[in-house]
């Protein structure tokens, strides 16, 4: 490994630290909805999972923010990894006999390692002006290397598991070994993260929309994962087949917006895709099986398009507001209270499936109100200043 590879800039340190990590995922956490439905036939035990998953992710968020405002960079970077490939192996030899306890908590402890190096990364080498075009960037290159993921665990999971866990120990092994060799990207991330500003008080209306935003998160990603599978015939390959497809056609269509989006007029543009997002929950409770193979094609390319468009015009804003407040202390509020949502919505979800039988179309209904206070983050708090203005107070 070259020296010139030991000192990559910043934002080339971000995406190869969120590319590789992305291909790791698609080898087989993107796959633990399936594999979880696929042993229990049932929608209490994913929901279970994923309310520990979020107990694990507030857990270890105390011992991620001790370690980062001490300066263990590496430390975090190699801890990343280390719960990533110790998800892979429970998940891949052990997770028959292994406790959805256990593996919920592995997969928060992972979710909070990786997604919080990732966010502070996004916010160091984002500007006041870019955030957008960044975003749209990154959800091209991520998308790429997840799917690429996605590809190989698809094709390796049932005939040679041993090979995703080789790839995963390898991909990891690799960024560790240039992240403990580094001795530029450390000190950039710091001087960037304002983790010792003082903390600025949270508004209520933030408070609720990442209350909100925690349970949406997993609903629109672990819960329909799983409908896709039903909707490809349970089978995996078609399945995977199935997600790659869709992205390389949302590609194309992000590739165009990207460019232009920190120019548009935001609110209007949120109020937009706020709207098409929820016309992509309606739809999701509304396909089924029944539909021919291009109307399902058609509905899914719909509901993945207004869920990439809704999630780049809001994490736009979430960066965005992050730049006008204590940068640090905003990214570790947003997670905390994501995660406290999904622990306290899935907890509840959990319950009821114990007690009675619904359908997953039935929950994507459910939740349809709650989508309005998503509109609460299109406005402007009366504290927040123009970014330029607070840049250079």
């Amino acid at each position: 490994m070259s020296t010139t590879l030991f000192k990559l800039a910043p934002a080339n340190y971000f995406t190869v630290f969120s590319a590789i990590h992305s291909f790791v995922i698609g080898l087989l956490p993107f796959y633990l909805p399936i594999l979880i439905w696929q042993q229990y036939q049932q929608l209490a035990p994913l929901t279970e999972f994923i309310a520990w998953t979020g107990a694990g992710f507030v857990m270890a968020l105390w011992g991620w923010h001790q370690l980062f405002i001490r300066g263990y960079w590496r430390t975090l970077v190699t801890l990343s990894f280390v719960f990533e490939v110790g998800l892979i192996y429970v998940a891949l030899f052990h997770v028959a006999s292994t406790n959805l306890i256990i593996l919920g908590l592995l997969n928060g402890l992972f979710n909070c390692s990786y997604w919080m190096l990732q966010r502070i990364l996004f916010n160091s080498i984002s500007g006041s002006n870019n955030t957008g075009r960044l975003f749209g960037n990154l959800q091209l290159i991520l998308g790429l290397s997840l799917k690429l993921g996605i590809l190989l665990g698809g094709y390796f999971m049932q005939t040679h598991p041993w090979v995703i866990f080789a790839l995963s120990l390898i991909a990891g092994m690799g960024f560790c070994v240039m992240a403990l060799s580094s001795l530029t990207t450390q000190a950039f991330v710091y001087k960037q993260s304002d983790h010792a500003q003082a903390k600025s008080a949270l508004s209520l209306r933030d408070k609720l929309v990442f209350l909100v935003d925690g349970p949406f998160l997993y609903l629109e990603s672990y819960l329909w994962v799983v409908s896709i599978f039903h909707l490809t015939n349970n089978d995996t390959s078609q399945f995977s087949l199935t997600v790659i497809a869709l992205s390389l056609a949302l590609g194309v269509i992000f590739y165009f917006i990207k460019n232009t989006i920190d120019k548009q007029p935001q609110q209007r543009l949120y109020q937009v895709a706020t709207l098409l997002y929820l016309g992509g929950w309606l739809v999701r409770g509304w396909i089924t099986a029944d539909w021919s193979g291009f109307t399902i094609g058609l509905g899914l390319l719909s509901i993945a398009f207004a869920t990439a468009l809704f999630r780049l015009y809001f994490n736009k804003r979430f960066y965005d507001k992050a730049k006008q407040q204590a940068n640090y202390h905003y990214l570790i509020s947003k997670s905390l209270y994501s995660q406290l949502g999904i622990l306290v919505f899935f907890s509840g979800l959990t319950l009821l499936a114990n007690l009675i039988t619904f359908s997953l179309s039935q929950v994507y209904w459910a939740v349809l109100p709650l989508i309005a206070v998503y509109v609460l983050y299109q406005q402007i708090d009366s504290k927040d200043k123009p970014i330029d203005k607070c840049l250079s107070s």
